[in-house]
Parts: C-alpha cells; sequence; structure tokens
C-alpha cells in the first residue's frame, strides 16, 4: 500500500480522487474529497457500506464550515465556537453548496473541524471538505493495527496518511445541533 508522509502529497492524493487512510483524534478514518462523488461511493464499496448512510466531513476551518452550513442561532455559533476544533461532530442543515449525495434525507450534513495537527496540517493545504468515517468494514470493529487495515483495503487507490492517531480511545463525539442532544458521545 502507498505510504504517504507528507500533507502536500495527500492533498494531491486526495485532488486525483484517490482514497485516504488517515489519522484522526482517534480511531483510523478512510475518507476522500466530499465533491468527488465517484470517490465518495468508491468508499462506501471499499468498506461494503450502504450508500444511504451519512458521512462525517471534516472542514479545515470553522469559517470554511459555516458556508455548508444553515445560519447557526447565537447558542449555536457559541456551542461551535467552545468545540472548534475538536474532537465534536456537530449535525445541522446544510446549504445548497453540498452535493445531494452528502446530505441526510432531511438535508442535514455532520461536520467537523478537527484539532489534531496531521488532518489540520493536511486540510490546510487541501482547503477543502474531505470525507471520512472509521476505516473499518461496515458494522465490524476498527482495526488498530495498520496492517490490519491494509490487509483490508488493499487497493491501487489507497494511501496511507503516515502519521499517529490521536489520545482518545473513541470516535468524535455527535450532537444534532437543532435539538442540542447528543447521538453520540
Amino acid at each position: 500500500m502507498n505510504k504517504i508522509f507528507n500533507p502536500q502529497d495527500a492533498a494531491e492524493w486526495l485532488n486525483h480522487g484517490k482514497i485516504l487512510i488517515h489519522p484522526t483524534e482517534g480511531v483510523w478514518g478512510i475518507g476522500c474529497d466530499a465533491f468527488n462523488q465517484s470517490a465518495v461511493e468508491k468508499v462506501n464499496i471499499l468498506k461494503q457500506r450502504d450508500p444511504s448512510k451519512s458521512f462525517i466531513l471534516l472542514a479545515p476551518s470553522t469559517q470554511k464550515a459555516l458556508q455548508y452550513l444553515q445560519p447557526l442561532s447565537e447558542q449555536q455559533i457559541e456551542f461551535v465556537s467552545n468545540n472548534w476544533p475538536g474532537h465534536t461532530t456537530i449535525i445541522h442543515g446544510s446549504t445548497d453548496k453540498v452535493p445531494n449525495y452528502l446530505k441526510a434525507l432531511d438535508n442535514t450534513i455532520a461536520m467537523r473541524v478537527s484539532n489534531h495537527q496531521p488532518i489540520i496540517n493536511l486540510l490546510s493545504i487541501f482547503n477543502n471538505l474531505m470525507v471520512s468515517t472509521s476505516a473499518n468494514i461496515s458494522n465490524l470493529p476498527t482495526p488498530k493495527k495498520l496492517e490490519d487495515i491494509a490487509e483490508i483495503f488493499a487497493d491501487p487507490d489507497v494511501a496511507f496518511y503516515y502519521f499517529e492517531n490521536g489520545k482518545s480511545k473513541k470516535p468524535s463525539s455527535i450532537i444534532d445541533l437543532n435539538s442540542m442532544e447528543y447521538i453520540r458521545e
């Protein structure tokens, strides 16, 4: 499997419609350019994932993320300001800038601005939204060892963005910004 050791090469890989195994705050993720529909479909195929299931979108900054979200209330803005960058994913209504294949049936998207330095470095160069989901076969545990992930996702269009995961032991928390209720803590 290809190994990529710098954010510039990883951003170019994504720009070419390729798939990236990447570190997150806690578990290994698999992702691609969110605006490349065939790459998004390939992630679903590789993961054996239901295509109707929504992805988390990683944004390079809060400012960039807000361009794809419906306007926020004062309370929602305060919550986002206190939690981004961070290990919190929000669900909120999307704008027309988001393709339908990334939206849930209720027109919402799940978005996060990461505080994990390798992702910050990658997205600052890529400067676009990246689809991200756990690097596993759907409904199976996410492997901890890179060798196991490499075996599962052995494909010429998949590469490792070769940096360590953060210290979190679990995936990001997810909150619905409209109800302010946690879906996953």
